[in-house]
């Protein structure tokens, strides 16, 4: 389990995507599957087929971090872990 905010106009797909996906082996997804699938292709298909998102739309903005902060806190995500 992850806990994150995606802002701006490329929003949560792009964060997924460029980030966690096709990000270097420090972002969160990537660094969970590393030792189980040390080859990056490997992994990167492994996470595209096994991993899946859930999200939840927050309004007003100024509200994001503050839900986010409480989420890491109330189930404190093993992926959230630096």
């Amino acid at each position: 389990m992850y806990v994150g905010e995606a802002k701006g106009r490329k929003g949560l797909k792009d964060r997924l995507t460029a980030k966690h996906i096709s990000g270097d082996d420090s972002h969160a997804i990537q660094r969970a599957f590393k030792i189980e699938y040390p080859d990056r292709l490997i992994r990167r298909d492994h996470i595209k087929k096994t991993v899946f998102a859930q999200w939840l739309e927050i309004t007003p903005d100024h509200r994001v971090s503050a839900v986010e902060r409480v989420l890491i806190w109330m189930f404190n995500p093993p992926w959230n872990v630096k």
